[in-house]
């Protein structure tokens, strides 16, 4: 009799076994690297010609196809342009900006998702930090001059991304108002550019 109930025991545990159902593991990529080519628009336009962008982004997911990403973004500018900037009663020719550097987040929402989960459309919405590095003039009169002419401010962004198998092409907007934190540069410094370009994304 108790050989008996021991099989009867073991014959439901196995079968309570094979109707656990395991929840379908969240495979959402969480590290982004993009690389874009930026123009710059409006007034902005007259300070430097183009940059290039590296960005790195680590993703956490808060909901259902909504995400925040959290990064850094390194630019290098192409051609930039010598600048009116005041120090004291004068005015100085600050050398062209040659890098910018932005840090922030941004709150990602799948648009479209295909079933098999291969291909989406997300758009991108961002604040952060935005700085724009420019060096004082290399004359020996400004030799001793205490001067470290960063401009920062802050930065907002509006991105579209299709995505395909972990690879993706974007394109966003981007305005840093540079003169809002800043008397020394000239009014309507401008702050507009739009970027375009490629991403991928993976686990490590």
């Amino acid at each position: 009799m108790n050989k008996l109930l021991f099989f009867v025991l073991i014959a439901f545990q196995l079968q309570a076994q094979d109707t656990i159902v395991f929840p379908k593991i969240d495979v959402f990529k969480r590290n982004i690297l993009e690389v874009s080519y930026g123009k710059p628009l409006g007034d902005l336009s007259s300070k430097y010609k183009s940059s290039i962008t590296t960005a790195f982004y680590m993703r956490t997911k808060i909901a259902k196809r909504q995400f925040i990403d959290f990064g850094v973004e390194l630019s290098g500018i192409i051609n930039g342009k010598s600048v009116d900037y005041k120090v004291g009663n004068e005015n100085i020719q600050l050398d062209g900006s040659k890098s910018a550097f932005f840090l922030g987040f941004r709150y990602t929402r799948f648009l479209i998702q295909s079933k098999n989960e291969n291909f989406h459309i997300e758009s991108n919405t961002g604040i952060g930090w935005k700085y724009l590095y420019y060096s004082k003039p290399e004359d020996e009169i400004y030799e001793d001059l205490d001067l470290k002419p960063t401009l920062n401010t802050i930065g907002f962004s509006q991105g579209i991304k299709l995505v395909f198998y972990g690879f993706g092409l974007h394109c966003n907007y981007q305005y840093a108002p540079y003169d809002l934190f800043n008397s020394k540069i000239e009014r309507n410094f401008g702050g507009s550019s739009i970027n375009f370009g490629l991403s991928g994304c993976w686990n490590f």
